[in-house]
């Protein structure tokens, strides 16, 4: 399994290799789902033999300029966002507490990120 994980780290550094010869633009949503993926992972929790639970409540912080020319498609952004969190720990065998939301929201008071800053968490459904 150790074989498997290393390869797959090994080709998503080379994709990242080869979309930061791309324009800006192009990059961006590539960007932010490996940030997603990568807060998956690293925020899964061993709950049982068989089951590792995931947050399924992320806000993802984006610069001022990506929010301003994001903010009139937030909600089908943040679905499709949401639709591939969902796909990524289904390859994996993670599963949820609750319903997979993803949010997007602009810089907090003056702290602006320089790409991108996720914060996630276990939220249990209703």
């Amino acid at each position: 399994m150790t074989f498997f994980h290393d390869l797959e780290s090994r080709m998503e550094r080379l994709s990242a290799s080869l979309w930061r010869l791309f324009p800006r633009r192009t990059e961006e949503p590539v960007e932010v789902l490996g940030v997603l993926r990568r807060e998956c992972d690293a925020k899964a929790v061993i709950v049982g033999r068989d089951r590792t639970v995931v947050p399924n409540a992320y806000e993802l912080e984006l610069p001022a300029e990506s929010y301003a020319r994001l903010a009139g498609e937030a909600g089908a952004v943040g679905e499709r966002l949401a639709s591939e969190v969902r796909r990524h720990a289904a390859e994996r065998h993670f599963s949820f507490a609750g319903p997979v939301a993803v949010r997007l929201r602009p810089p907090r008071d003056g702290h602006e990120p320089h790409r991108y800053r996720v914060h996630s968490s276990i939220t249990p459904g209703p």
